[in-house]
Formats: C-alpha cells, sequence, structure tokens
C-alpha cells in the first residue's frame, strides 16, 4: 500500500508524527490524543493502520523506558 490508500485520519496523523520529533523525545499517546482531539484508542488504532499500510515509512519502538515512533 501506499500513502494515498490512508484514511484522512491515518493521513492527519501520519504528519502529525513527521512534524514532531518521536524520536529524540518520548511518544506519549494521551499527548497525542489531546492534541490531535480524539480518543487514545483512536491513535492507536490509527497506528497500528498505519504499520500495516505503510510499514516502510513509519518505525515504532522502545528504547530507555520509552516509546518512540518514527515517520519518513
Amino acid at each position: 500500500m501506499v500513502i494515498s490508500d490512508l484514511t484522512p485520519f491515518e493521513s492527519r496523523l501520519y504528519n502529525y508524527i513527521l512534524s514532531n520529533d518521536f524520536e529524540t523525545g518520548p511518544w506519549i499517546t494521551s499527548r497525542v490524543a489531546v492534541a490531535m482531539g480524539v480518543s487514545e484508542e483512536e491513535i492507536y488504532k490509527g497506528l497500528s493502520e498505519l504499520t500495516k499500510k505503510i510499514k516502510d515509512n513509519i518505525w515504532i519502538y522502545y528504547k530507555a523506558g520509552e516509546l518512540h515512533v518514527v515517520a519518513e
């Protein structure tokens, strides 16, 4: 799949990740949900879809006790 296959929300979430530095700073789902005006569940579902649809463009990893999300 490609970026054009994303739903409007998935595109918005992807762009949010691109616009923020969650590589050097931690990903905190509750803060992202508030910033985007959606529930944490929607964020988790969106991340799940992004990792399926554009798996070569997004990385989620755990380091030093923190979750990190990186997109390119």
